[in-house]
């Protein structure tokens, strides 16, 4: 699964730095929500996927590094097997269940998404018996990609996170 979204992802980078520049669309925001239910209360999913230093749960993600945890300000290094994305901590609301960050380093120059001015919040909300958790973000297209590429790329990032976090969190 790791290697099927690590593939998924060197391909829409691919994709959006192969694209002419006049494909991009320049200050345009991009938004993109996906949301999945999980079959846990909420509390035992937040443990999961509120640990701004963790992203374990994400079947791409080889390793997480946040030396100064879960405090505003604090920076994360996610490799992904080669790649490195460099992310901040906005904030985060322990009794509201949402964490914010951003991207500040998207790979040096890597280009491993084709985004730039990302900023994220992922949310967990009671669902039922169980919990939603919604993760959502607002972008521009990075230069030589369009709003499209850019949307599929995130999409596919959010999707191999979400559909894996079930499994997760039922062996936690």
């Amino acid at each position: 699964m790791r290697r099927i979204v690590g593939a998924a992802l060197a391909v829409a980078a691919l994709a959006a730095v192969s694209l002419p520049a006049g494909a991009q669309a320049a200050g345009k925001k991009v938004k993109v929500v996906e949301s999945v239910t999980v079959d846990a209360p909420p509390s035992k999913v937040w443990s999961v996927v509120g640990d701004f230093g963790s992203l374990g749960w994400h079947p791409a993600v080889k390793s997480t590094t946040a030396p100064n945890g879960n405090s505003a300000g604090s920076e994360r290094r996610i490799d992904l097997g080669g790649p490195v994305l460099v992310e901040q901590l906005v904030g985060r609301n322990e009794e509201r269940r949402r964490l914010t960050y951003k991207i500040l380093d998207n790979g040096e120059n890597q280009k491993i998404l084709p985004v730039q001015g990302y900023v994220s919040t992922i949310r967990v909300k009671p669902s039922g018996k169980g919990s939603t958790v919604t993760w959502s973000s607002t972008f521009d297209p990075a230069p030589g990609s369009d709003a499209a590429t850019a949307r599929k790329a995130i999409q596919g990032v959010y999707r191999g996170g979400l559909d894996n976090l079930p499994k997760v969190v039922g062996k936690s």
